[in-house]
């Protein structure tokens, strides 16, 4: 998944509201690259290292696609994918020695959504 704005691929097919949510987002859809992805949350972290999740954590193709023909509005849509990426993000950083060389790329990420967070609190969904 990935989010929207111009010439940037849309997470949930949703475009920003907002011009800098737009370029927060932007940010981390670069951030986000499978390549990187790959490189700082597979390839540095041992083989079968697992972080506990709940269930409800999971942001699913299938959820989004009922709750999108659903009556769940784009704006929500937006938050509710920020809300389950951030608290992945911090979740794996609770793992994190500061030492390990995921730390300033997880660290990245938990700065951007941050200000994506206070972009949100502007205009309360």
């Amino acid at each position: 998944l990935a989010f929207g704005c111009p010439g940037v691929l849309a997470v949930l097919g949703l475009e920003a509201a907002a011009p800098g949510e737009c370029e927060l987002t932007r940010l981390l859809q670069d951030k986000l690259q499978y390549e990187m992805r790959l490189q700082y949350m597979k390839h540095y972290f041992p083989i079968d290292y697992t972080v506990q999740v709940q269930y409800e954590e999971v942001l699913r193709p299938s959820n989004i696609t009922r709750l999108r023909n659903g009556t769940v509005s784009e704006a929500a849509l937006r938050y509710l994918w920020f809300h389950v990426s951030s608290q992945a993000v911090l979740r794996i950083r609770e793992v994190l020695p500061e030492k390990h060389p995921s730390w300033k790329y997880t660290q990245e990420l938990c700065q951007l959504f941050d200000a994506l967070g206070k972009e949100y609190s502007k205009y309360q969904q």
